[in-house]
C-alpha cells in the first residue's frame, strides 16, 4: 500500500558554508495532493501485479513438487539399493487404545523415478520389476484383523498390479479400516487432511512418493518357512547349513562340497579383461567346490570379477545363472562383459515392455550366432588363436629372463671412466643423473647392441680438448675486430668515466655521498622531516605509477624525471583534445553501422557529410533536379553511395549519424596512430577504445604529474 504521506529533502536556498543553516530541510509531501500517483500506482496492481501473483502463485506451487522430487531422485542416487522407492495409498491416521499413534499407508507399490537432465522433465512410472502393488499391515501388530492381509491380497488381484484401479484399491482400503474398528472412516481425497493422530481410525486416499529403506519382510518370510519345515521335522537344506555353519547329528554324511566327478583343470583360464592371482584362485576352488564367497568392499573389483568369471565357465562349456537382489546390479555386470560375449547373454532384468524387448533381441542374437556358426572354422580359429598365445607367452618367458639378468647384474660393482663412477648400475645412474646440471651430456640415441665408434685415444683427445674450450676461451673466439679504433683521448675519457662511476659506487657502499651527508648533518630536525616527507611522497607515486598495466609507463618516468617530458605534455594534450571532441558521440556510434564504397576516402565523407548536415539544418531540404542549390549538388552522392544502418542517406538525422560516426572513427584512428610505439591498438567498440585511450591519457597525467613532485623537492632539499 502506498503511504499517506512521504518526507522529502529540500534544499535551502539560502544556505551557504559560513551559515548557520541547515543544508537540507524535511518537508512533507501528501498522497491526497496527487491523485495522478494513485491512479497509476491502482493501475499497476491492477495490470500487472496481480496477473504476476497468480502466475507466480501457479510457478511455485509446481516449483515446490518439483524441488521435492529432484530431493527424492538424489537422495536415490546417493542412498543406493540400500533403499527403496515405493508409491503409498490409504494414508492411515490413528490412536490406538494402546495410544500408539499410527500414520501409514495401506497399499504400496514399488515405483521407479526417473530424470531427464535435458528437458527438466521427471516420470514416475512403476519398478521395471512390476508395481507389485500389496497391503502392508505388519504397523497394526496386535490390532491386526485376523486374515486381513489375505482378503487384501485376493481383491489386488483384480487391480492386475495397476495402483491407479481405483475402483478396485479404494475398495480395499475400505475393507481394511472397517475391519480395524466399525467407527472407521474413508475419505477419497487427494490431500492430508488429518494431520494430527484421532481415536478412530481414519484412511484418506492421499497417494504419496516415499523413499525409505528396503524391508526385510522377504527373507524374514523364507526363514519362517524354513523354521516351519524344521519343526515338522524336515532336513535343513545343505546350502543354508553351509551358510549357518550348523554341525550335522544325523547319520548323513558330511557336506563337504566336493563334486562327485569334478572335471580336471588343465590349468589355462580365459580372462578377457585383467586379472590378478585372487581371481585366479577363485577357478581353481570352483573346480573342487560346489561355491566360493567371494567378499570385498565397494570399489575392489567384483563386478570386473564376475565378469571374467562368466566368460571362462562359457568358454569351458558351462551355463550361468547370474542373479542378484536389484535390476541395476544385472546392468552393471552386463556392462563389464566384453561386446563379443555380450550378444550369447540372455538378459532377464524386469517384466515391463522393455524387459521382454530385449530377452527378445537377447534370444534372437543367440539364435543368429547359432545358426552362423561353422565348426570346421571354429577349431582353426581355436588352433590359430591358441598357437599365437603360446607365442606371446614365450616371448614374456624370454624377457622375464633378460629382465632377470639385468635385475642380478645390478648388483654386480662396476668401474666407469677410470674409476670417475663406481658402484652398481643403479648406483652410478643415480650419480650420472645428480651431475646432469654441471655437464652436457650427449643426447644421441644409440642402439643397445651397437658399439662406441671411437677409439679411447680419440675419446680422450675430444675431452682435453673440451676442457680447453674454457668458458673465458669461448668468449674470446666468439670477439669480432672492431672496424674502428677510438681516439686517445677518447680512450682517457671512458677510463676517467670508469674511475667516476668506481669512486660513487664506493661512497654508496660507505653509505652515501659524503658531501651530502654533511649537507644533512647541518640541517634542523624539522628540515630533515620534511624531506623525507617528501621523498616518501615521491616513492609512493612511483611505486603506484609502476603497478598500472601499461607497458610504456617506464619509459615515461625515465623520460619525465629526467627532464624530457615535452614529447608526452604533447601526447596528453591531443588525447586529451581529440577525445573531448567525441565524448558526446562515442556511444551513439557504436549503435550506427554506416556503409561507404571503397573508392572514396573516409576524410572527404565525413567533411562533406557535415557541409551536408549544416545546409539540412538551416533548410531542411535537398531540392529536385534542376532546382537544387550549387552548393547540394557536388554532395548528392552522399545519399545514393552512403548507407547509414543499410538505409540510403536522405534525412537529416541520417546525415547527422552518418558524420558523427565518421568523426568517431577518423579522431580515434588519429589518436592510436599518436600512441603507436606505446600502447597496444584495442580492436574493439568504439566506447571501449574511448575508455582505453582515456585510461592512458588520465596514467600519463599523472606521469607527468610527478615533475611538480620533483620539483617540490628540489625545492625542499637545500
Amino acid at each position: 500500500l502506498l503511504k499517506e504521506t512521504i518526507v522529502q529533502q529540500i534544499e535551502n536556498e539560502n544556505w551557504t558554508e559560513d551559515s548557520d543553516q541547515p543544508q537540507f530541510f524535511s518537508g512533507y509531501v501528501s498522497l491526497a495532493d496527487h491523485p495522478d500517483v494513485l491512479k497509476k500506482w491502482e493501475q499497476y496492481i491492477d495490470q500487472k501485479w496481480m496477473p504476476w501473483t497468480e502466475e507466480h502463485n501457479e510457478w511455485e506451487s509446481i516449483q515446490k513438487v518439483y524441488s521435492k522430487l529432484f530431493t527424492i531422485y538424489q537422495e536415490q542416487l546417493k542412498l543406493g539399493e540400500e533403499y527403496e522407492l515405493i508409491m503409498g495409498l490409504g494414508l492411515l491416521t490413528w490412536q490406538t487404545p494402546d495410544n500408539q499413534q499410527l500414520r501409514r499407508h495401506f497399499l504400496v507399490a514399488t515405483a521407479s523415478l526417473e530424470f531427464e537432465s535435458r528437458l527438466g522433465k521427471f516420470t514416475v512410472r512403476p519398478n521395471s520389476d512390476g508395481a507389485n502393488l500389496r497391503p502392508e499391515l505388519d504397523m497394526l501388530e496386535n490390532h491386526q484383523p485376523p486374515k486381513a492381509e489375505e482378503s487384501a491380497k485376493e481383491m489386488l488381484i483384480r487391480a492386475e498390479d495397476n495402483p491407479w484401479a481405483r475402483n478396485t484399491t479404494e475398495g480395499v482400503l475400505e475393507g481394511l479400516v472397517h475391519s480395524i474398528d466399525s467407527k472407521g472412516e474413508y475419505h477419497d481425497r487427494l490431500r492430508i487432511e488429518n494431520s494430527r493422530t484421532i481415536e478412530k481410525p481414519s484412511v484418506e486416499y492421499a497417494p504419496a512418493l516415499i523413499l525409505r529403506k528396503r524391508s526385510v519382510r522377504g527373507l524374514t518370510e523364507i526363514l519362517r518357512k524354513l523354521k516351519a519345515r524344521i519343526e515338522k521335522g524336515g532336513d535343513i537344506p545343505a546350502e543354508f547349513e553351509d551358510l549357518a555353519e550348523v554341525q550335522q547329528h544325523d547319520d548323513r554324511e558330511p557336506s563337504t562340497g566336493e563334486r562327485n566327478a569334478p572335471p580336471q583343470f588343465n590349468g589355462e583360464v580365459y580372462f578377457p579383461k585383467p586379472s590378478n592371482k585372487e581371481q585366479r584362485q577363485i577357478i581353481e576352488k570352483l573346480n573342487h567346490v560346489d561355491g566360493v564367497l567371494v567378499q570385498g568392499p565397494p570399489g575392489t573389483g567384483k563386478t570386473h570379477t564376475i565378469a571374467n568369471l562368466i566368460c571362462h565357465l562359457l568358454a569351458i562349456g558351462k551355463r550361468i545363472l547370474v542373479t542378484a537382489k536389484t535390476p541395476r546390479a544385472l546392468r552393471v555386470i552386463e556392462q563389464q562383459l566384453p561386446e563379443q560375449i555380450s550378444p550369447l547373454c540372455v538378459n532377464l532384468l524386469g517384466s515391463g515392455v522393455d524387459e521382454r524387448r530385449a530377452l527378445e533381441n537377447s534370444m534372437d542374437a543367440v539364435l543368429q550366432k547359432t545358426q552362423q556358426w561353422d565348426s570346421d572354422k571354429g577349431e582353426a580359429s581355436r588352433n590359430r588363436l591358441e598357437n599365437q598365445l603360446q607365442a606371446l607367452r614365450g616371448e614374456m618367458a624370454e624377457i622375464e629372463t633378460r629382465l632377470r639378468a639385468i635385475r642380478e647384474s645390478e648388483t654386480h660393482t662396476q668401474v666407469v671412466a677410470d674409476g670417475a663412477y663406481h658402484g652398481t648400475a643403479a648406483q652410478i645412474a643415480r650419480v650420472i643423473d645428480s651431475d646432469s646440471t654441471k655437464y652436457r651430456w650427449f643426447a644421441d640415441k644409440a642402439p643397445f647392441e651397437t658399439s662406441c665408434p671411437l677409439q679411447s685415444q680419440r675419446l680422450f683427445s675430444l675431452l682435453n680438448g673440451l676442457r680447453f674450450l674454457t668458458d673465458e676461451k669461448r668468449a674470446e673466439l666468439q670477439m669480432t675486430r672492431p672496424s674502428s679504433v677510438l681516439s686517445e683521448d677518447e680512450i682517457q675519457k671512458l677510463f676517467e668515466d670508469e674511475a667516476t662511476a668506481k669512486d660513487e659506487e664506493k661512497r654508496a657502499k660507505a653509505g652515501g655521498h659524503t658531501a651530502f651527508l654533511e649537507q644533512l648533518r647541518s640541517l634542523d630536525k624539522k628540515s630533515i622531516t620534511l624531506i623525507l616527507q617528501a621523498l616518501s611522497r615521491l616513492r609512493n607515486q612511483l611505486q603506484k605509477l609502476h603497478a598500472l598495466p601499461h607497458k610504456w609507463i617506464s619509459t615515461a618516468i625515465t623520460d619525465v624525471t629526467a627532464g624530457h617530458e615535452s614529447a608526452w605534455q604533447e601526447l596528453y594534450k591531443v588525447t586529451c583534445m581529440r577525445l573531448a571532441e567525441i565524448a558526446d558521440i562515442v556511444e551513439d556510434a557504436d549503435s550506427v553501422e554506416i556503409s561507404i564504397p571503397p573508392e572514396i576516402d573516409p576524410k572527404v565523407v565525413c567533411k562533406d557529410a557535415e557541409t551536408l548536415k549544416n545546409i539540412l539544418s538551416a533548410d531542411g531540404k535537398l531540392g529536385w533536379g534542376p532546382f537544387r542549390s550549387s552548393a547540394v549538388r557536388p554532395l548528392v552522392y552522399l545519399t545514393k553511395k552512403v548507407r547509414v544502418d543499410g538505409r540510403k542517406c536522405k534525412s537529416l538525422e541520417q546525415v547527422m549519424a552518418a558524420a558523427n560516426i565518421l568523426r568517431v572513427q577518423l579522431q580515434l584512428k588519429h589518436l592510436w596512430n599518436f600512441w603507436k610505439g606505446r600502447a597496444d591498438f584495442c580492436d574493439e567498440a568504439y566506447s571501449l577504445q574511448f575508455r582505453e585511450l582515456e585510461a592512458n591519457g588520465c596514467a600519463l597525467k599523472e606521469v607527468l604529474s610527478i615533475r611538480e613532485t620533483i620539483e617540490n623537492c628540489h625545492k625542499i632539499i637545500p
